[in-house]
This record gives C-alpha cells, sequence and structure tokens, in this order.
C-alpha cells in the first residue's frame, strides 16, 4: 500500500511540473521579447512627441492576446498635455491619464496605429458619412465611390487632429462602451451648418479620400 502510494505521489509530482513547465513554455511563447517592448515603446514615444503630445511614460508588458492575437501598450501623459489636447482627453481609450494602444505586434506601430487607438471611432463613421453627402452636393462623388479619413503619417495627422478636435465641439457622443458598439454619434442642434464648413475646411486641407469600389 506504502509503495502504491508512493508512485501515486511520484506521478502527481511530475504531472504537476509538467502542467508548470507547459504553462511558463506557453507564456513565453505569448509574449513580446524585451527588445521588442523597448522599441514599441520608443516607436511610440516619438510619435507622440512629433504630434506635440509628448508622454510621461510608455509602457507594456509584452503580453499577447490569446484571442485574436496582439498586445497593448500604455501610454501615459501629464494633466497639462490631457487638458491641452480634447482628442486626448476624449479618447474612448482613455483611463485618468493613461492612452491604451492596441497594436497586432510592435512592427505595426505607426501613425495609423496612433489614429486608430486615440480617435472614436464613432465620430470618425459620422465624419465620413457626412464627407460622402457633402460630395454627392458638390458633384465629386460617384455612385461606385465612398469617403473614407485616413491619416497615415505626421503631417496629415497633425493637420486631422485640429479638424477633429473641431468636431468634437459639434457633437454629442453616447458611450456604448457597456454593450462593446461603436458611440453613437449625433450632430447637435443648430450645428449642422458649422460641421458642414469643418468638412469643407478638411476637403481644402487634402484631409478626405475619395476610394472607389
Amino acid at each position: 500500500m506504502k509503495q502504491f502510494l508512493k508512485v501515486i505521489l511520484i506521478i502527481s509530482g511530475c504531472f504537476c511540473l509538467f502542467v508548470t513547465l507547459a504553462f511558463l513554455l506557453v507564456t513565453n511563447l505569448f509574449k513580446a521579447s524585451s527588445s521588442d517592448i523597448r522599441e514599441g515603446n520608443e516607436a511610440l514615444k516619438q510619435i507622440f512627441i512629433s504630434l506635440d503630445m509628448p508622454p510621461e511614460k510608455v509602457e507594456s508588458n509584452g503580453s499577447y492576446q490569446f484571442e485574436g492575437g496582439g498586445l497593448d501598450f500604455y501610454v501615459t501623459f501629464s494633466d497639462e498635455v490631457i487638458n491641452s489636447h480634447p482628442a486626448v482627453k476624449e479618447s474612448p481609450n482613455l483611463t485618468k491619464n493613461r492612452l491604451k494602444v492596441y497594436v497586432l505586434n510592435t512592427g505595426d506601430i505607426s501613425y495609423r496605429t496612433v489614429e486608430d487607438n486615440l480617435f472614436n471611432h464613432g465620430l470618425f463613421q459620422l465624419l465620413e458619412e457626412e464627407s460622402g453627402k457633402y460630395y454627392q452636393e458638390i458633384g465629386k462623388k460617384s455612385k461606385d465611390s465612398y469617403l473614407v479619413i485616413s491619416w497615415k503619417d505626421q503631417e496629415s495627422l497633425k493637420k486631422g487632429i485640429a479638424f477633429y478636435e473641431k468636431a468634437l465641439t459639434l457633437v454629442d457622443i453616447q458611450d456604448n462602451s457597456a454593450i462593446k458598439h461603436i458611440d453613437t454619434v449625433t450632430v447637435k442642434p443648430g450645428k449642422e451648418a458649422e460641421l458642414k464648413q469643418l468638412i469643407q475646411e478638411m476637403d481644402k486641407a487634402g484631409l478626405l479620400i475619395q476610394k472607389y469600389q
């Protein structure tokens, strides 16, 4: 009986060791290297500095998500930066002073990444819809075309932030994060003409892109 119990204990110990090793292996497989994390931190830091939004700190634990992949970086801003940039202050991804930036991998960090994580997708969708209506009115939009807003470099994103922050003053935003849905954004009563003027100015600045299906 003692021998039997001894065998059981040995088998149990081996099993526990195997589970522990397997867990450590899987954890490391789904984690970015320390050098990749450092490069990602520095890339985000430099992008925000170039946008006149210098962060206090950029960090990530480097853990890839099991569902969908990707990992999160966290960009910490001072109160001064947040209060002087409504785009940061009103970002759906801001918690206290930390902005969450999701990337598929550290090599994908770009101005487009920042745009996608900084801005409210509901407001972007509204701006694209209203831009399409404006193009339709002036005869620039064909049936097989659609308008997109995508600012992929420093110059266009810096310009875009200024227009985006103006747009924030013209709309009401209903937070739909509780139901994991894009926010509902509507134009404030009496602000329709101002929004149309804003879109015209965005068009003149070359910030609207017409694509064809």
